[in-house]
């Protein structure tokens, strides 16, 4: 978040005061021309809202709906499409047991459980809500608060933690306890953090909420109120990057053996353009309409929309990660060209290409 507020500060030739945000703390005298906020919860902090309300007169943007209490324009991320992402990849990996493990409900949390219950919900799964306890207590042998939810079948559990620190207790139960990841417990985080996805005993599954867009579009937003132009009436909704796929999820645990084949062949495959439904039903011994039943029944989705929505993952990935063309995304993507490419991004994710892009590659200029 802060990456994209100091990006659009750099280009509005801001002075930016960001100590707040390294020490935690609320300024005791301060002036400013305007604010950006991501307020807390208020019974568990008041400081920062106490600090928003005391200012009145300036204009003030924030990045949540921990308090709404305070009337505040406001940019959030889309955290119930990044719930419902987590859950249909989990489905798609065949997994029919799922749970949400959350730490402190806030807003960001209670809105991706929401959205995680929806889509299980959907697919006629009833989802379990896990309450991790701290990881002193973990260390100490703790585990139950996980292993009372593994399933005796059909394994594995599908777990999707509200932030990607949370999976490091999940990872921590599995060493201790003999348990497999992603074969016992498939496992999704959230924020795409490389320090932990990257960098755990295995590399976790995770979602990009795309924060750096968020901040920079809160800056955009807080430039627009200190020029005078009035608030938007509802808050600016940042849509969610790319589902980064690591180890945590990397197995074809449906219960369709044909499926399963059929899944690995389009993960392998979906970047060559001829890639299609017919081609993909001459990999198992299935009729197409047959293969398509049972991809609607296990997947989640058609043949062609898995292979489309690969397709897109993939491009977004390519789209937020660097400066290459459209035209050589749609390519190594598999499209046939970027205005079919262009296309698909507004029509599933919402927004076209350069929405995803936006100043994102001038962070490491």
């Amino acid at each position: 978040m802060l990456d994209g507020v100091a990006q659009f500060a750099s280009e509005a030739n801001w002075v930016l005061d960001a100590f707040q945000y390294h020490t935690g703390g609320v300024p005791h005298s301060w002036t400013g021309d305007g604010i950006i906020c991501l307020l807390q919860v208020p019974a568990l902090d008041r400081k920062l809202s106490d600090f928003v309300a005391a200012h009145p007169d300036v204009p003030c943007v924030d990045m949540s709906l921990n308090d709404p209490s305070l009337d505040l324009p406001r940019v959030l991320q889309d955290n119930v499409a990044i719930g419902r992402m987590g859950a249909e990849h989990l489905i798609s990996r065949g997994c029919r047991h799922l749970g949400f493990v959350n730490h402190v409900w806030n807003s960001f949390q209670e809105e991706r459980c929401k959205g995680f219950c929806q889509a299980a919900e959907t697919a006629g799964i009833t989802p379990s809500i896990l309450h991790p306890p701290s990881i002193d207590r973990i260390a100490r042998g703790q585990c139950e608060w996980l292993l009372q939810h593994l399933p005796d079948t059909d394994a594995p559990l599908g777990l999707m933690a509200a932030a990607d620190f949370l999976t490091q207790p999940i990872v921590q139960v599995c060493e201790a306890e003999g348990l497999s990841i992603p074969e016992d417990i498939a496992l999704v985080g959230v924020d795409n953090c490389r320090e932990i996805c990257e960098l755990s005993s295995i590399s976790i599954t995770s979602i990009d909420n795309n924060a750096f867009q968020q901040g920079y579009e809160s800056a955009r937003l807080l430039d627009e109120l200190m020029k005078g132009r009035s608030a938007p009436a509802v808050p600016l909704i940042v849509p969610p990057g790319a589902l980064y796929i690591r180890e945590s999820t990397d197995i074809m645990a449906t219960r369709h053996p044909h499926v399963a084949t059929a899944m690995r062949y389009i993960a392998d495959n979906f970047t060559v353009r001829e890639m299609s439904p017919t081609l993909v039903a001459a990999q198992v011994p299935m009729s197409e309409r047959r293969l398509h039943d049972a991809f609607i029944r296990f997947v989640g989705r058609s043949i062609y929309q898995e292979i489309t929505h690969q397709r897109l993952q993939h491009a977004l990935q390519l789209v937020q990660g660097t400066e290459r063309k459209l035209w050589d995304i749609a390519e190594s993507s598999g499209f046939t060209s970027a205005e079919l490419m262009s296309r698909l991004f507004r029509r599933k994710l919402g927004h076209p290409p350069s929405h995803y892009r936006q100043s994102k590659a001038k962070i490491h200029d």
